[in-house]
């Protein structure tokens, strides 16, 4: 799977998007959007979360693909934690986005250490 269109977005930008951050609702309108696994896990495991914020985190993860964690993609997360030192769940995150060649949309500083990542690094907010 290399070069789809679209973008791939870590836990990070998915929730400045649910936020209504504008540079990331301008970002990821009308885009195919993609996330790790990781992501998808990380964006449901919130304790205490309201049932209308599940529902619409729900919604939004069923407008996504998700990309699995494959063979290929466990290969990748070894090397980027090996060569970065980065958390494990990052490297799967940034293994995810390299493997289908998509830049990554985060507000994360710790992806600019991943080589041949296309990396959109949002400011600060």
């Amino acid at each position: 799977m290399n070069n789809p269109a679209g973008l791939f977005v870590d836990t990070n930008g998915l929730i400045r998007l649910l936020e209504g951050d504008e540079l990331v609702v301008n970002l990821l309108t009308d885009q195919l959007v993609y996330m790790s696994v990781i992501t998808e896990m990380e964006m449901q495991c919130k304790p205490n979360q309201p049932s209308e914020d599940r529902k619409l985190i729900k919604r939004l993860l069923n407008d996504c693909i998700i990309v699995e964690l494959t063979p290929q993609v466990k290969t990748e997360a070894i090397k980027i934690r090996r060569s970065t030192r980065m958390k494990l769940m990052d490297s799967i995150v940034a293994a995810s986005a390299r493997t289908i060649g998509l830049p990554i949309v985060t507000g994360d500083s710790a992806f600019e250490r991943v080589s041949q990542l296309d990396l959109i690094l949002l400011p600060p907010r």
